[in-house]
């Protein structure tokens, strides 16, 4: 797909500046821009999927998991009070 973007002379130099920084053609950096700003990344689901899998490797039960995680949670509290901190 071809874009054509009418830019100011001063964000065209700033663009152009920043593409020379990094080696880039000015029309391959500003590419570059736009994918970051629509790629959303990962989902929640493909980020927790290690978690998840470690969890079910682990043979904890759910139980299990709540009383060490309400334990760390409790241990750091208590840590965070010795130093003042709340």
């Amino acid at each position: 797909m071809t874009v054509v973007l009418e830019l100011k002379p001063e964000t065209e130099k700033a663009l152009q500046k920043k593409a020379d920084a990094k080696g880039s053609a000015l029309s391959s950096y500003v590419e570059e821009l736009i994918q970051k700003d629509v790629d959303l990344g990962p989902t929640l689901d493909e980020i927790l999927a290690p978690v998840r899998k470690q969890f079910d490797d682990s043979g904890m039960t759910e139980e299990e998991l709540d009383d060490f995680l309400n334990g760390v949670r409790e241990k750091a509290f208590r840590e965070r009070q010795a130093n003042g901190r709340s």
